[in-house]
C-alpha cells in the first residue's frame, strides 16, 4: 500500500529523530536498522523506503542533531542569555553529561567520526563549524576578532572533550570524573570572556 507524501515525510522525520537517539546511545556500529526502525515505530520496509543505507540516515541524523544544538543556542540568544559564559555553564552542567541520548552529538560522535563515511564526517564538520562561529561571535563582544576565533576553536573542543571524558570516566572512577567536569567548567569559564574571571561556584545541575 502506497503511503501519501505527508505520511512518507512523517516516517522520514521519525526515522531521523530515532536514529539520532540510537546513534548516541549505541554508537555508529552498534546502532542497527532494526532498532532504529522499531524506535521510530516503523518496519524495516519503511526504513528502506526512505534511506538506501544506514550511513545515509546517519549522515542526515548527525546533521539535524547538530543543527538542533545550534538552534538551541540561537534560542538562548533570543531570550537575551546569549554570551559565551552562559553557554559554557549550560553545556557543562551535570544534566547534559548524564543525558547521553539527548545530549550534544559533538561530545558523543567526535571519537567515531574518523571511521565513518565522508557524508557523515561532512555533516559533523558543518555542525562543529556553526558552533565555533556562534562562540566566536559571542566572544567577539569582549576581545579582538583574531583572539576570539582562536579561543572559540579551543573552547568548543574543550567543552565537547570535557563532556566526553567525564562520561567515559564516570563508569569506573566517579571521583576523577567529577574533578574533570569541575575543572573543565572552571577553566572554560575563565576563557569564555575577555572581561572577567570565573569564580568558584557550585556545579550547575
Amino acid at each position: 500500500m502506497k503511503v501519501s507524501k505527508a505520511k512518507a515525510a512523517e516516517n522520514r522525520a521519525s526515522l531521523v529523530y530515532a536514529a539520532a537517539k540510537v546513534l548516541k546511545e549505541k554508537g555508529f556500529e552498534g546502532a542497527g536498522v532494526v532498532e532504529i526502525s522499531a524506535r521510530a515505530g516503523l518496519t524495516q520496509g519503511a526504513f528502506y523506503g526512505q534511506f538506501a543505507t544506514k550511513a545515509v540516515l546517519a549522515a542526515e541524523a548527525c546533521r539535524q542533531d547538530l543543527a538542533i544544538g545550534v538552534a538551541d543556542w540561537m534560542d538562548q540568544r533570543g531570550r537575551g542569555d546569549h554570551d559565551a559564559l552562559a553557554y559554557v555553564k549550560h553545556y557543562l552542567r551535570r544534566g547534559h553529561v548524564e543525558d547521553l541520548a539527548g545530549g550534544c552529538p559533538m561530545a558523543t560522535y567526535a571519537g567515531e567520526i574518523v571511521r565513518q563515511e565522508p557524508a557523515i564526517a561532512a555533516a559533523f564538520a558543518d555542525g562543529a563549524s556553526a558552533m565555533v562561529e556562534l562562540m566566536e561571535e559571542a566572544l567577539g563582544k569582549a576581545m579582538p576578532s583574531g583572539a576570539a576565533r582562536s579561543r572559540a576553536l579551543f573552547l568548543i573542543a574543550a567543552l565537547a572533550g570535557t563532556v566526553a571524558m567525564t562520561r567515559a570516566l564516570g563508569r569506573t572512577d566517579s571521583k576523577l570524573a567529577e574533578e574533570m567536569l569541575e575543572a573543565g567548567l572552571l577553566e572554560a569559564q575563565r576563557l569564555s570572556s575577555g572581561l572577567h574571571q570565573a569564580e568558584e561556584q557550585p556545579m550547575p545541575g
